[in-house]
């Protein structure tokens, strides 16, 4: 009876053995992918934690060059700061305006042109150097001097003459070819006045106006100077 009873209780401690083997065998495989997609996900995370760590760093990084450059860019503002000071000690440029322009009286003088006093620096300081009178140039102005700031410091750009416009006629108009169209003008080229020197412009057509005709522009001689008298439709 006892041997009988060993016996059951073998058979039935070896099936529950064989049971849960077979369960663990058949629960493994999803346990064993759970915990790969675990795993991965985990990669995953540690990814864009290495990636953030990195774009932290690569922002220290660039914020230090920032502040080099920005160190070195004052260094020479520093530097040029030094240079104008120095220069203000050895008295070659002012760092103040000019005082007012003196109101200085003169007579009319046929023939000539009356070019007024200014401000010089001259020892470290500013000195005035009265007007005086010029012989007129035919077709040409005075341009007065005039004091600029450049890099802090005042500089004096000259007086000089200028043409206001030509002072010699302007070149033969240029033939152009065209044809006759219903309706339309041809418009001649004329030569105009450009960075000082005489550029020409093509002809082109204009729509006709009833009750109008074209005026040709041309240039006139005005003290000294070719004044450009435009073109343009008007009355018949």
């Amino acid at each position: 009876m006892r041997a009988q009873l060993s016996r059951v209780l073998f058979t039935a401690m070896l099936g529950g053995a064989l049971l849960s083997t077979a369960g663990r065998s058949y629960a493994d495989p999803d346990h064993d992918r759970h915990e790969k997609r675990e795993e991965r996900r985990e990669d995953r995370r540690e990814d864009r934690r290495e990636d953030r760590r990195e774009d932290r760093r690569e922002e220290r990084r660039e914020e230090r060059h920032e502040e080099r450059r920005e160190d070195r860019r004052e260094d020479r503002r520093e530097e040029r700061r030094e240079e104008r000071h120095e220069a203000h000690r050895d008295g070659r440029h002012p760092y103040e305006a000019p005082p007012a322009i003196r109101a200085e009286r003169h007579a009319e003088r046929r023939g000539y042109v009356w070019i007024n006093g200014r401000w010089d620096w001259r020892d470290g300081r500013y000195q005035w150097v009265g007007g005086r009178y010029e012989p007129e140039r035919r077709g040409y102005r005075w341009r007065e001097p005039r004091w600029e700031v450049r890099d802090g410091a005042y500089v004096r750009i000259e007086g000089e003459w200028y043409a206001p416009g030509p002072v010699a006629a302007p070149p033969v108009l240029r033939e152009e070819r065209w044809e006759a169209r219903h309706g339309f003008i041809w418009v001649r080229g004329r030569w105009d006045w450009r960075n000082g020197e005489w550029a020409w412009t093509p002809g082109h057509y204009e729509r006709e106006r009833a009750g109008y005709i074209w005026r040709e522009p041309r240039w006139e001689l005005r003290d000294g100077v070719y004044v450009n008298v435009e073109g343009g439709w008007v009355v018949r």
